[in-house]
């Protein structure tokens, strides 16, 4: 296969660019003066004189400057401070620098921070003595933490005279962003190249006019056309992932033909199957990244006695085994051959992450590498030319020039989730071949209806920092104030997302989390090494996640793995915090269980016998009736207090090692399998199968079946919960239809924040906008395009019908099948929502799953927490859910409300102006504010920064405004 030229990146030998401060494409642009805002007259140049005579007259200005300063024998601090303001000045054009405090030493129009340290300091992001006075900074630490806390800055620069570094705000301490350069290779090497990069990127004409909004200037479009750039980008590497998986799953199928034929004949399940090709694909993903950042290897000190011995082997590392070689070799054709050894040797890779492997230097990292996550891939063949094809379809992209490294190093985590959304599509199929991997409805129609049917939709970073402003930071800083030990107390904090996705909310929160603690530990400003630190601590104990999606829990696992490695440290065991299951199904607390079951769980669906349902609701009812004042039938319940403390010992034991978290790992599946826990999910089970009720879970509900124990009902749920064992019959169809419809009991997945905390402290997310009602387009879009695709209801009904008359066994008998099973859950499911009791104020009409959602998070949030969340704007103006929304605003919940619309880069897909949406921040009842924040139909975070949109509202005046629904005063 012919491949692109890769393309030189070299052209500003005294430039670096680090992290995704402006993407690379986009700085060359601004380099041929292709980019926006670049005439002479946006640089303020000299009439009379072209860019390229203002910079090489720059150029040689700045150069005398430099050779002055550089003649000083160990220039200080003012030295270099005056030698900067004149460099600055008469080389770019700053001249409206001014003096400042503290450790910046000036500003530049009042928006624009300049920090200064003399030579001696060769390092910026080493200590400062300079600027650690009082406390321990970097330079670049002490910028980045004044850009992250004003509001009236957004850009800076920071330099000791020799290098001069261009930086943002920016929440990732643990990825730095910026554009440093070379002031002495610049001037020295006569690198006019680099320097016109510098002098076009950092004139003072690029960060704006002094009086205007901090994000009205050049640089903040730059970054954000690059972004856009980026995103394009991002959407080729989803496709190249997509493209990798297919072939790694048929290269296994072709070099391994007992597996292929295991999987045909269904003794291996595909789905499973593909799931190992996910997680192989993750294992690459990780160590590209944890390469390119350096912190696959743990550090060696300068007076480790095994120093040289260490080196070594990473250099055999990294010269034989590592991904940064593979990717390299994957350019060449020739390395596409018919061998089996490269996967081999990447084999050898996992291994050694699993257990550690001291001939190569590779920590035990445990967790995405142990044995039994590729229990058939892990003793597979494979071809080179599957494997390194797949390599290189991860590693490399096209652009206009050539082919450019994939920048795993400053990727943000969170961009993963554009992977994640085009994963929710993919359907693996087996060729008629059965040795080619082959994925269903590619056809972009089909994508986009796949996408719906999933509820997926990945939330721009604005719009998260948006909702931690208003949901998280609160809760931050009330806690730091009232705590003896601020970082501990952070450390107690609980942040759960109940429809995590890809973890970019968690991530999002983590970071902010992080970030305090570390600075309380320093006493200042942190380290990156303090910052990682803490990041892996928030990450370990207070982050949790629930999704009914598995692969979406395995890249929130993945995504957290990799944003809180800690080099010499394992991976940490998430099992227990990001869960997976429907958030919305389920058990919610004990109540829910004593209560019993309703009458309406029997009600008849589709497939049912109405007359025996109607039997089995009033045999429910007598049962309850019975049970009143007999608290007997309760006392051998195990007390809540049981598994709170399991659950809280199991959160103590830190995973400092391999050892611990494998320790952690036993004692989670040993608390699952207590007794203690076992009856509570055995009589959990039994509730929700009553409601999801599946024919073939159980004894067929045939004419003669008239006694009780044909189907779960109240006193079978009791018992349970007791010890009683029901029938056998019974608890495998309650197990199986809970698997099926991946029922999620929140009062013994996470026992001690349920049933001990109350709650947790910050409940954040944006879940998924859909109605539980079955869809028939959606549902057949991506199994039949044919009955999609046909030109009304009730030719599509016929083709459906034919489903029914087909053979069982066939392709449309399976189809069939599935049609009426999704058809009863969805049935099952909305019963479910309007009788269970969990929504008692959004549980009516037409059921939309964000109002079930937005009820759950407000009760998920415990009595001094808050809940933010991302959701349709109806849930303030709609009828069926202004018993809702009334009542937050009653009980004094609703702390803000602000309304957009999608489109302008906020949810594109969905398509302009088409749907509004609402940011949405609820309190604990009795503490929210006395007037509520709201803002609405803003299109860009600029509007909604514009304060004459925003205003306040008490419960009083939003019931004087609409006095009959008493919802929001805007429709």
């Amino acid at each position: 296969m012919a491949r692109k030229p890769v393309t030189d990146m070299s052209a500003w030998p005294s430039l670096t660019l680090e992290g995704n401060l402006i993407a690379p494409a986009m700085v060359a642009s601004i380099d041929r003066r292709q980019a926006s805002e670049q005439t002479e007259e946006d640089y303020r140049i000299r009439k009379g004189l072209t860019i390229r005579e203002e910079i090489s007259t720059a150029f040689r200005v700045g150069q005398s400057h430099f050779d002055a300063f550089a003649k000083l024998q160990n220039p200080s601090v003012e030295a270099t401070r005056r030698f900067v303001r004149a460099f600055l000045a008469e080389t770019f054009g700053f001249d409206d620098l001014t003096p400042a405090d503290g450790v910046i030493s000036f500003l530049a129009g009042g928006r624009v921070p300049i920090v200064v340290v003399p030579p001696s300091e060769e390092r910026l992001d080493r200590r400062s003595p300079t600027l650690s006075t009082d406390r321990s900074r970097s330079p670049a630490f002490a910028l980045q933490d004044y850009l992250n806390d004003s509001d009236d800055v957004l850009w800076g620069l920071v330099t000791n005279g020799a290098v001069l570094r261009l930086m943002r705000d920016n929440a990732s301490l643990t990825r730095p962003a910026h554009i440093e350069a070379d002031l002495v290779a610049i001037f020295t090497n006569e690198d006019a190249a680099s320097f016109a990069v510098l002098w076009s990127l950092i004139h003072r004409t690029r960060f704006g006019i002094a009086g205007t909004p901090v994000t009205d200037c050049a640089l903040e479009r730059w970054r954000e056309a690059g972004s856009r750039e980026g995103e394009a980008a991002r959407d080729r590497l989803a496709a190249q992932v997509e493209t990798a998986l297919k072939v790694l799953g048929s290269g296994f199928l072709e070099a391994n033909p007992e597996l292929a034929a295991r999987l045909k004949s269904g003794e291996v399940n595909l789905i499973e199957w593909f799931n190992e090709l996910l997680r192989l694909v993750y294992r690459l993903i990780f160590l590209m990244v944890a390469e390119d950042r350096d912190l696959l290897h743990p550090p060696i000190e300068e007076d480790d006695q095994q120093r040289a011995k260490k080196l070594a082997a990473r250099k055999l590392y990294a010269e034989g085994y590592s991904l940064a070689a593979l990717r390299a070799q994957a350019v060449r054709a020739a390395t596409w051959d018919k061998h089996h050894d490269r996967y081999e040797g990447i084999k050898v890779v996992f291994r050694g992450l699993a257990r550690g492997q001291e001939a190569l230097g590779l920590p035990a990292l445990g967790g995405l590498f142990n044995a039994d996550q590729l229990p058939h891939l892990e003793t597979a063949r494979l071809r080179n030319r599957a494997f390194m094809q797949a390599v290189y379809r991860l590693a490399w992209l096209s652009d206009r020039t050539g082919m450019v490294p994939v920048n795993w190093r400053a990727m943000e985590t969170e961009e993963l989730g554009s992977v994640y959304e085009s994963l929710l599509e993919l359907q693996p199929q087996l060729g008629d071949d059965g040795r080619t991997l082959l994925f269903a409805s590619e056809a972009a129609e089909q994508r986009g209806n796949q996408r719906k049917t999933t509820g997926s939709y990945y939330t721009p970073d604005s719009l998260v920092q948006l909702l931690l402003d208003s949901t998280l930071d609160p809760v931050l800083d009330e806690r730091e104030a009232q705590a003896a030990d601020p970082a501990e107390e952070l450390l107690k904090l609980t942040v759960i997302d109940p429809a995590c996705g890809s973890g970019h909310f968690l991530l999002a929160a983590a970071r902010r989390i992080a970030t305090r603690v570390a600075r309380h530990r320093a006493g200042g400003i942190p380290s990156a090494s303090d910052f990682r630190h803490a990041l892996r601590e928030v990450a370990c104990r207070c982050l949790y996640g629930v999704d009914r999606n598995p692969m979406a829990v395995e890249l929130t696992k993945v995504a957290l793995w990799i944003e809180a490695l800690e080099p010499g440290r394992p991976l940490a065991f998430f099992d227990a915090q990001i869960r997976c299951g429907d958030s919305l199904i389920g058990v919610f607390d004990r109540a829910m269980l004593r209560e019993g079951l309703p009458d309406e769980a029997y009600k008849a669906l589709t497939g049912d016998d109405r007359e025996l349902s109607r039997r089995y609701a009033r045999l429910n009812r007598e049962q309850r009736d019975r049970a009143k004042g007999h608290p007997l039938l309760f006392r051998n319940w195990s007390p809540p207090e049981v598994l709170a403390e399991r659950d809280h010992k199991l959160k103590e034991i830190a995973q400092d090692d391999l050892t611990s978290v494998e320790a952690k790992a036993r004692g989670f599946y040993a608390m699952r399998s207590s007794d203690d826990w076992q009856r509570l999910k055995t009589a959990s089970d039994l509730y929700i199968s009553a409601n999801f009720y599946m024919a073939a879970f159980f004894t067929p509900k045939a004419g003669g079946a008239a006694n009780t124990d044909a189907m779960p009902l109240t006193e079978h749920v009791w018992q349970a919960a007791g010890g009683q064992a029901p029938a056998e019959h019974l608890r495998q169809g309650a197990m199986l239809t809970s698997q099926k419809v991946g029922a999620f009991h929140w009062f013994i997945e996470f026992p001690e924040i349920m049933e001990r905390d109350g709650g947790f402290d910050v409940v954040i997310g944006n879940p998924p906008w859909e109605r539980i009602k079955l869809q028939e387009q959606e549902f057949f879009a991506a199994r039949s395009p044919a009955i999609a695709s046909a030109p009304n209801k009730v030719e599509r009904q016929k083709l459906i019908d034919a489903l029914e008359k087909a053979d069982p066994e066939s392709a449309d008998g399976r189809l069939w099948r599935d049609f009426v099973f999704t058809k009863r859950t969805a049935e099952a499911a909305s019963e479910f929502a309007r009788s269970s009791g969990r929504y008692p104020l959004t549980g009516r009409g037409d059921v939309n799953t964000y109002a079930l959602f937005t009820e759950l998070f407000s009760r998920l949030a415990g009595a001094h927490g808050r809940a933010g969340i991302i959701v349709p704007s109806g849930i303030a103006t709609d009828a069926t859910t202004a018993t809702f929304f009334s009542s937050l605003v009653d009980q004094r919940r609703l702390v803000s409300l602000h309304d957009f619309q999608t489109g302008l880069g906020f949810f594109d897909r969905i398509g302009h102006a088409r749907f509004k949406f609402a940011l949405v921040t609820l309190a604990a009842p009795g503490t929210g504010p006395t007037k509520a924040a709201f803002s609405f139909f803003s299109r860009t975070i600029e509007e909604f920064a514009d304060t004459r949109r925003h205003f306040d509202l008490s419960p009083s005046e939003i019931a004087t405004i609409n006095p009959n629904t008493r919802t929001a005063p805007v429709t």
